[in-house]
Formats: structure tokens, C-alpha cells, sequence
């Protein structure tokens, strides 16, 4: 109070609304990272499962001539369905597979291989009273390890959407293949 009555310009602030501002923007800049983190795994996803339905569709075009004779043996259409479906399910099941792995290796990689960063903070100082601000002084130093920590819950959504693609995958191929006649297939030649 002493010092805003003596320079009515300046702003005073005491150490708490100093911490409570830093920790405030500090939430804030966590927060957005979650939000643009969580877009960034919703984008990903998205083009996972385009990705899957587009390769899918490509190989049942490559296979026609294959899923007609099927066809023409006397396979019904709903064994070409359950044929195309379960390939992509299998795959979507080899590929979550892969991807558990291969994501608990990078969380463990970067675990030991991450960096370390050190953050200082200084309090006190100055002549003080008596020349004791130098007693009063104190400097805090505190060290976070960057960690990529890996949950169940994770690991079985991330398994569980692999799956889940594979199998909307194969419904989008399946419709295709459903589509095929035995006699236009047998009549392509490639």
C-alpha cells in the first residue's frame, strides 16, 4: 500500500498473485496442449480409417476377376462378404498388434532417452534489513524428466480402434465385392 501511495503509476503485485498468474498460465498452456493433442489423435484416427477403407476397396478392384470365380463356383454372397471382412479384420488385428508394440518401445525409448529440464526460481535477496535480505535469499531448483507414461486403458483403445477400422474396412470392401456379378468379373482380363 506504501508503494502504490508513493507512485500512484506503478503496479504492485505481492508474490502470490505473481504465483497465482504463472500457475494460472501455466493450466492454460496444459490445457490447450491436451485439446491440441486429443485433435491431432481425432485427425489421425480419421485418416487411419480412410486410409484402411481406400486400400481395401483398391484390393477388392484388383480382385474381381478372383472374387467372381468364387462366385461362379457357387459361393453365396454372403461367403464373399464374410471372406473380404474377415481379411481386413485379421489385418486390423495384426496391425493393432504392431502398433501396441511399437508404441510401448517409443514410450520406453523416450523414457530413457528423453530430456531433463531444470527450472530455477530466486526469492529474497538484496540489502534487506540489517543486510540480512542475503540470509533471506533462497533459490529453488527443481528437475522434470520428459516421460511418455503408457496406461492399459490406452493400449486397448489404441488395439480396439485398429480393430474396429480393420472391421469398417472390410464392411466398405465387402459392399463392393457383394456388388460384383460372376459374369462381368469372368469377363475382365487383365
Amino acid at each position: 500500500r506504501r508503494i502504490e501511495e508513493l507512485f500512484p503509476r506503478a503496479q504492485v503485485a505481492s508474490a502470490k498473485q505473481v504465483a497465482d498468474s504463472i500457475s494460472g498460465s501455466l493450466v492454460d498452456a496444459a490445457s490447450l496442449s491436451k485439446r491440441l493433442g486429443t485433435a491431432l489423435a481425432a485427425l489421425a484416427a480419421v485418416a487411419a480409417f480412410l486410409l484402411a477403407v481406400l486400400l481395401t476397396l483398391s484390393s477388392v478392384g484388383k480382385r474381381v476377376r478372383e472374387l467372381g470365380t468364387l462366385k461362379a463356383l457357387g459361393w453365396t454372397q454372403r461367403l464373399v462378404v464374410r471372406q473380404v471382412v474377415g481379411e481386413s479384420v485379421a489385418q486390423g488385428l495384426a496391425g493393432g498388434l504392431v502398433g501396441v508394440v511399437l508404441g510401448v518401445l517409443a514410450a520406453v525409448a523416450i523414457g530413457a532417452l528423453g530430456p531433463t529440464l531444470t527450472a530455477t526460481s530466486s526469492t529474497g535477496g538484496g540489502e534487506g534489513f540489517f543486510g540480512l535480505g542475503q540470509v533471506t535469499a533462497r533459490t529453488v531448483t527443481d528437475q522434470v524428466a520428459l516421460t511418455a507414461p503408457v496406461s492399459a486403458g490406452v493400449l486397448v483403445t489404441g488395439f480396439a480402434l485398429a480393430v474396429v477400422g480393420g472391421l469398417r474396412a472390410g464392411a466398405a470392401g465387402a459392399f463392393r465385392a457383394s456388388q460384383l456379378r460372376p459374369a462381368d468379373a469372368l469377363r475382365q482380363v487383365e
